[in-house]
């Protein structure tokens, strides 16, 4: 149902590059330049005004019909990533429950990566942000990933042939940054990343070289992409490889507060006979993790999960998988649970922290947009 709306918004997108080029990309003449000394071919993304939490921008350019040569790199970066965000959230308002598929997007695109250092660079590097989920689709992990990378495709030529004679956009960094813009159109932190990563063109190692075990079996940690079924151990295994603290990937699974699982509510007859891959990445009905303002990115997940750990939910208030239960069950992991139910702001803080840790991999811009 989605998927098919998708494909037929190139005049969503159209209607958007109008409205860009009518009057945020080129101000009107009565705008004036930031600074009397700004160069006539200047590009700045200035902040103006801080709304419901969040940073609102302001694009002042005087060149964006300028040659390419005119702009320093950064400064495409900049517009590439405003023009991203735009698009996302713009998009989001005719679509809010994409929200949690395109962080969700992001998270398998980056979380991939296996490093290991050692003497005599005998080390290796895999994996990690840089596009390669359009090449692993069939992966039992990405299922109902096509939705969003069809979104983010859409964006991503768009922005490009809007800066065709200035910058060229990877799909890796319009992953990140919708992944980026998706939480904070959401509700959630304004997140800023850096730019400047590659696309591959091929898909990542689906199984690690280096596997992980403590004691127990479903601490097992043999594939690049987590298990839903890992305990408490298997996600300290995990996360730890990728370089996140205890406290940042709790804040991470908060993402869940925006996640849906696959239903067989209002599934055609000839899925329920016969319940193949396309009937999965299709499904016309999918359930939320949590019920409660689904599409909102809050703290809900935290106060949930430890009113599940109190047997105190009802039936149809949540829908938890394994590796959410872990984080209460875990006495460890519990105390980051119970201290972010009671402090959203600090939830948000660690979230940022480690979704940049997570994407902020390959870059090459100095600033961050």
């Amino acid at each position: 149902m989605i998927f098919a709306s998708i494909v037929s918004r190139q005049s969503f997108f159209q209607s958007i590059a109008v409205s860009f080029v009518g009057t945020s990309i080129v101000p009107p003449a009565d705008v004036e330049s930031t600074s009397n000394n700004e160069s006539k071919n200047s590009l700045q993304l200035v902040p103006n005004t801080v709304e419901n939490g969040q940073n609102k921008f302001h694009l002042h350019s005087n060149a964006i019909n300028a040659p390419q040569s005119s702009l320093p790199l950064e400064n495409k970066m900049e517009l590439a990533s405003y023009l991203v965000r735009k698009y996302v959230d713009e998009y989001l308002k005719e679509d809010p429950a994409m929200a949690g598929s395109l962080l969700r997007l992001a998270f398998h695109d980056a979380a991939t990566r296996e490093e290991r250092t050692e003497r005599n660079n005998a080390g290796y590097f895999t994996g990690g942000p840089n596009g390669s989920i359009q090449y692993e689709l069939l992966w039992n992990e990405n299922r109902g990933i096509s939705r969003p990378l069809e979104v983010v495709q859409k964006i991503q030529y768009q922005v490009n042939e809007d800066l065709k004679n200035h910058y060229k956009l990877s799909l890796v960094d319009c992953i990140a940054l919708a992944g980026a813009q998706a939480v904070q159109s959401a509700g959630g932190p304004v997140i800023a990343i850096k730019m400047g990563r590659n696309d591959v063109a091929k898909a990542d190692p689906k199984e690690k070289r280096n596997i992980l075990q403590k004691e127990t079996s479903r601490s097992l940690v043999d594939t690049t992409l987590p298990s839903p079924g890992l305990d408490s151990d298997g996600l300290r295994l995990y996360f730890g490889a990728l370089g996140l603290s205890e406290e940042e990937f709790v804040s991470l699974c908060g993402a869940h507060d925006l996640g849906r699982h696959v239903t067989l509510l209002n599934m055609p007859k000839e899925c329920l006979k016969n319940l193949t891959r396309q009937c999965l990445e299709e499904a016309p009905v999918l359930m939320p993790f949590i019920s409660e303002n689904p599409d909102q990115f809050s703290n809900i997940y935290f106060e949930k999960l430890l009113k599940w750990y109190d047997r105190e939910v009802s039936i149809g208030e949540v829908a938890f998988i394994p590796t959410d239960v872990d984080l209460v069950v875990d006495e460890g992991l519990r105390s980051f649970v119970e201290r972010f139910a009671r402090d959203e702001d600090r939830f948000f803080d660690k979230f940022t922290d480690a979704y940049v840790k997570l994407v902020d991999v390959g870059t090459k811009s100095r600033g961050k947009y």
